[in-house]
């Protein structure tokens, strides 16, 4: 896979992104990785796909690029999205993981020419009624300072708990995915686990924004699939995503034995999805 770090346009200036194409023949599949995760998950996906032309990419600071030092919001997602669509080619199948879901929805709703099918996998799925409360950045920075001073092992090891118990692999097995991929090296660094961090706090307020868009913007059909894991990280999850898959007029499939991180745990079911969309 060739590997570059591009930069796309956003409201709030530019964002540097960590682009990764395995070339091939379209359309594009561009995977969206969930909150505080890196694209190195989506290899197994990719890998079941051969011949296809694939994409994937770690947001700013996730891959070697500056966290931009304020909590990432649904509009920068979106139109970050937006310009590597129309890098590789539009219009293009997406497969958006957990919280990548919410940035999914609204390109859609927004640019509905952009895309021709969506995979939502075990996609989180919210129904607020009111909005958050304000989060700042304290949280991130503090963590980018400790993991700055020496601390950055501690964050690692939290992040390989914190996937080991998203997925069915044995520890063994998925020690050796992150070393052979270089996963680990990403969660070792200061400004990875500050977007990390700056990600899960930004959530409640990309899903508000979500309802937002929604309101303004109809959803235009896109053929789409929601992949439900069997065993997710929430028990109330299951019924969220049926309601979703009811509202976005998706065909919803129940992927057993998978957890949260279906990528490792049933890369063929996205894959057939993705197939089955094209």
């Amino acid at each position: 896979m060739s590997e570059k770090i591009v930069t796309t346009l956003t409201g709030s200036g530019p964002r540097q992104v960590r682009l990764r194409i395995r070339h091939g023949q379209g359309p594009a599949v561009l995977l969206m990785s969930g909150a505080a995760q890196t694209s190195g998950f989506w290899r197994p996906v990719i890998e079941e796909l051969p011949g296809r032309l694939m994409a994937s990419f770690d947001r700013p600071g996730m891959g070697g690029t500056p966290w931009p030092g304020h909590l990432p919001t649904l509009a920068e997602e979106v139109e970050t999205a937006v310009g590597l669509v129309r890098r590789l080619g539009e219009p293009v199948v997406l497969a958006a993981h957990s919280m990548a879901a919410f940035h999914a929805e609204a390109l859609i709703r927004e640019h509905p020419l952009l895309v021709s099918g969506l995979v939502l996998v075990d996609p989180s799925v919210e129904w607020q009624t009111r909005s958050p409360k304000v989060q700042g950045t304290g949280l991130a920075r503090t963590v980018r300072a400790a993991a700055g001073s020496g601390l950055a092992g501690l964050g690692e090891l939290c992040m390989t708990i914190e996937t080991l118990l998203q997925t069915t692999w044995s520890a063994a097995r998925l020690r050796q995915y992150l070393r052979v991929h270089r996963v680990k090296d990403v969660y070792g660094d200061p400004d990875s686990l500050a977007m990390a961090t700056a990600e899960v706090m930004a959530y409640s307020r990309q899903a508000w924004d979500l309802m937002d868009v929604r309101t303004d913007k109809p959803w235009p059909g896109v053929p789409t699939i929601v992949l439900s894991a069997e065993n997710s990280h929430a028990e109330q999850e299951a019924d969220r995503q049926r309601r979703l898959a009811v509202l976005l007029g998706a065909e919803l499939r129940t992927v057993p034995g998978s957890r949260h991180l279906m990528m490792l745990d049933a890369p063929q079911a996205i894959a057939e999805a993705v197939v089955d969309l094209s």
